[in-house]
């Protein structure tokens, strides 16, 4: 290991200028920076001191040839994309110590056939497992730690499996064969552009444990007629049904989304 491919200030490395190969991050290093090893290609594999709490955003992003690397127990924090596009990666254990994982953090990583979340994570960004393929399930859905992050079947009538807690956003983005939908009870998010462009999606229900429904979700279903939503949904955003002019809601006489519908002149079925 030759400590001038590292520039490193205040324990934290801040950029990696070696020729690539096994790694041996040096001890004292406490947190890794952003862009750290960023399209490195030439990277393929890296080993972690003990001491590291962090990984910053984009710390490996694009590290094509980057195969194996071990997350020392300490870290809390993996951040935005931090792994993304390391196409090479098939399988990482994420420690007991992260809380965090950020937006994108292994977006792209097709060769990733398994990965364990551990229980004190928190947070899980938007995209986190997105283009995952490895990780699809026979039916074509990518689920980690009960989040629904994509689908990449071509099936018109979907049921999503039971203990999805969160339907992750973009998850059926542009889905143009989706015509029918189950939603299980166990679902209580719908997020942000989940069903954005669905254009055959004509009818959808939503189940009693379901709170919110994020930004433009529904948005561009230029065939949705007709969608239940529960008392139980308590947040929907403005442009969840931007652009669905056929559009009945169907909800509970009082209830935020009859609220809703009414504040945005979409027509209200009251139940």
């Amino acid at each position: 290991m030759n400590e001038q491919d590292f520039v490193i200030k205040n324990k934290k490395l801040q950029k990696y200028m070696g020729s690539g190969g096994d790694v041996v991050i040096p001890d004292g290093v406490t947190s890794i920076g952003k862009e750290a090893f960023m399209e490195c290609e030439a990277l393929t594999s890296v080993t972690i001191p003990h001491g590291v709490t962090s990984i910053g955003n984009h710390a490996f992003y694009g590290c094509k040839a980057l195969t194996d690397i071990t997350i020392p127990d300490g870290v809390t924090s993996i951040g935005n994309s931090a792994f993304g596009e390391c196409s090479a990666l098939a399988g990482i254990t994420i420690p007991d110590s992260v809380t965090s994982i950020g937006g994108s953090a292994f977006c792209g990583c097709t060769a990733l056939t398994s990965i364990t979340i551990p229980n004190g994570v928190t947070s899980i960004g938007n995209h986190a497992f997105m283009r995952c393929t490895g990780l699809l399930d026979e039916h074509g859905f990518t689920i980690v730690a009960g989040i629904l992050f994509d689908y990449r079947g071509r099936a018109s009538q979907i049921t999503i499996p039971d203990g999805v807690t969160s339907i992750g956003e973009a998850a059926f983005f542009e889905c143009y064969a989706l015509t029918t939908i189950t939603i299980p009870d166990s679902v209580t998010s719908i997020g942000g552009c989940a069903f954005y462009c669905c254009q055959s999606l004509t009818n959808i229900n939503i189940p009693a444990s379901v709170t919110s429904i994020g930004n433009s979700a529904f948005c561009s279903c230029t065939a949705l007629t007709s969608i239940t939503i529960p008392d139980s949904v308590t947040n929907i955003d403005k442009f969840a049904f931007k652009y669905c002019r056929n559009l009945v809601i169907t909800t509970p006489a009082g209830s935020y989304a009859a609220e809703y519908a009414q504040k945005n002149k979409i027509k209200l079925n009251l139940i």
